[in-house]
């Protein structure tokens, strides 16, 4: 539900509420968001901010703008990392170097997780696209 008396700017949290209907599979990969018009009449906003929470999807690269058509849900190719036994696992924000090794836009606000094993670096990987699995 969109708080506009929130600190959080209403595009954020509509962005939020997208999110989290993405990533529940609500709609599935490939599938398209409703309209600008339809989501702003749900929560009570105005198109400039659901296009503003777009972009940031968009950005985040959750989904792709077809034009003629609207937003489109990508289909996310999970990459399986396989963690030994010992080893630390640390999510957090990215760096500059992060983001230009791992093609993460600026302003995107994907974490990367990062495993070492015995103190030295192992991988840095994209949180949104990377599952773990001891081995």
């Amino acid at each position: 539900m969109i708080d506009s008396s929130a600190e959080r700017a209403v595009y954020r949290q509509l962005a939020d509420i997208l999110r989290e209907r993405i990533e529940a599979g609500q709609p599935p990969p490939g599938g398209l968001l409703p309209s600008t018009l339809r989501i702003g009449q749900e929560h009570g906003v105005g198109r400039e901010t659901v296009r503003r929470a777009l972009r940031l999807l968009r950005d985040e690269g959750r989904i792709v703008m077809v034009s003629g058509y609207g937003a489109r849900v990508v289909e996310q190719e999970m990459t399986l990392v396989a963690v030994p036994r010992g080893a630390r696992v640390r999510v957090r924000l990215p760096t500059e170097a992060d983001r230009a090794e791992l093609a993460i836009p600026p302003g995107a606000m994907t974490a990367v997780i990062v495993v070492t094993v015995g103190g030295r670096l192992r991988g840095t990987y994209r949180a949104d696209q990377t599952e773990l699995t001891l081995k």
